[in-house]
């Protein structure tokens, strides 16, 4: 038998989620280019305002860097390619963190404080 989950569950479940990318890349768990794109593939499912300032930042990081070999798609990229794209990553890396510290910090004492009201 299968089962299923209501819709309330499903987005409680994607927010759990953004708060434990959030949560990672704040502790340098998650590399935050990564963890920026994931946050902003997630903004919908979890039921945010499309004007949501915290997920509109992770939006924008996404978008200027979605011609980077970042994540599971760096296994199909040439070794000399990664080479090349590395300083670039890492400057970008750089300039995310700081835009999107805050943005981060406060994705995860959003979700985090909606957990814990919850219980």
């Amino acid at each position: 038998m299968a089962s299923s989950i209501t819709h309330e569950q499903y987005v409680k479940s994607v927010r759990e989620r953004i708060y434990a990318i959030a949560l990672g890349m704040l502790n340098d768990e998650i590399p935050f280019l990564e963890g920026a794109r994931k946050l902003a593939s997630l903004s919908h499912e979890a039921e945010a305002d499309g004007n949501d300032e915290d997920f509109r930042v992770f939006v924008g990081i996404a978008s200027e860097t979605d011609d980077l070999p970042i994540g599971p798609s760096r296994k199909y990229w040439a070794k000399e390619a990664l080479e090349k794209h590395q300083p670039m990553i890492e400057e970008t890396t750089r300039w995310a963190k700081q835009i999107g510290t805050s943005a981060c910090q406060s994705l995860a004492t959003r979700f985090n404080a909606e957990e814990r009201t919850e219980k």
